[in-house]
């Protein structure tokens, strides 16, 4: 439990806003004696007469027409889980990842991005790929833990897909699970847990022109802001590196150590960049 505690708390996330679900009642038509009166004496066999259209009704017709097309394109998704960990109360759903590998994960509202176990990641063959691994440590109540920063290219959970994830690898969790996904995938979600069925239910929320790939502003300012600094600290800290004195071979060792930090940091840098370019993201959101 302390760990999943540690773990959830990562310091390089910001928390996406969590939309709300809005309960929505249906009307019920009331009918008054006026209205029972033009049904009274009417001949059955005669057909009925369509009231004249005007334009206010025949707007609200096309608005409603729109509204039931909308509602259809909703996509939903009901999604089994896994409910316990031994005697532990968990919500464990399949995830698969970059397309390729799927693994048991805990569902979890409290930790604002994503975090996997280095057997996952090595699974992934993350750590041989060349597209950016960043040392950092993932911090909470108990203290912190060396971790990796990285990026997940594609998230699935059944047919529920986000693309480009910021990750934390670091130390198994759990022998029941693999990792948490949190609140980067669920945000673009209205989100319910069915207890009793044992399902969780993903409803896509409708699509908004400010939100490029499905990210607010705050989400894409919090990413720039975290990568642009950590790699100006890597950079600060191989400059300090020159003016240290002492054990030569020793201080040689950390300057290729820094500038490989520095090297991984740009990768992650440049990664986020290139996909804002591509979605369009404003350029003031894109300031560090």
């Amino acid at each position: 439990m302390k760990k999943i505690a540690l773990l959830t708390l990562i310091l390089f996330m910001m928390n996406p806003v969590f939309a709300e679900e809005k309960n929505i009642q249906e009307r019920v038509p009331v009918f008054t004696e006026q209205d029972l009166e033009k049904y009274r004496g009417l001949d059955t066999d005669k057909p009925a007469e369509r009231p004249l259209q005007t334009d206010d009704t025949a707007h609200e017709n096309s608005f409603s027409s729109f509204a039931d097309s909308e509602k259809q394109k909703t996509k939903r998704y009901e999604i089994p889980y896994k409910a316990y960990e031994g005697t532990a109360r968990r919500v464990i759903i399949n995830v698969k990842l970059n397309g390729s590998v799927t693994a048991p994960m805990a569902l979890d509202t409290g930790s604002p991005g994503m975090i996997i176990s280095d057997r996952l990641a090595n699974r992934l063959g993350l750590f041989e790929k060349d597209d950016g691994r960043l040392m950092t440590f993932a911090a909470g109540i108990g203290g912190t833990v060396p971790a990796t920063l990285t990026i997940i290219d594609t998230v699935q959970v059944d047919k529920a897909e986000d693309h480009f994830i910021p990750t934390i690898i670091t130390q198994s969790i759990s022998g029941a699970f693999e990792g948490l996904i949190g609140m980067d995938f669920m945000a673009n979600y209205s989100v319910k847990i069915d207890t009793r069925k044992h399902v969780v239910i993903l409803e896509e929320l409708p699509k908004k022109p400010d939100m490029p790939a499905g990210h607010d502003e705050i989400w894409w300012r919090g990413n720039f802001r975290i990568f642009a600094m950590m790699r100006s600290e890597w950079k600060k800290y191989r400059e300090s590196l020159d003016t240290q004195k002492g054990d030569a071979k020793k201080i040689q060792e950390l300057k290729k150590f820094a500038d490989r930090q520095y090297k991984e940091a740009d990768k992650l840098f440049n990664k986020l960049n290139g996909y804002a370019i591509r979605n369009s993201v404003p350029m003031h959101w894109r300031e560090f």
